[in-house]
């Protein structure tokens, strides 16, 4: 088997795992929260039916 036709195998079993899913996005999210932070970006969040912007000094990346 060649590495083509591995690749779309290890994608459908991750895509059929909810926790790796899960997983896979809060990595994705806490990496791109740290990056605005270190290079001084706000970030935007939905917020009481509104959007709200965070200042990169109050970017919280624990909780992630």
């Amino acid at each position: 088997m060649n590495k083509n036709t591995q690749q779309p195998d290890e994608i459908t079993r991750i895509f059929n795992d909810p926790e790796a899913v899960k997983n896979a996005i809060q990595i994705g999210i806490r990496e791109a929260l740290l990056k605005h932070k270190k290079l001084g970006y706000p970030v935007c969040e939905w917020r009481d039916n509104k959007v709200v912007w965070i200042q990169p000094e109050d970017i919280n990346i624990k909780n992630i």
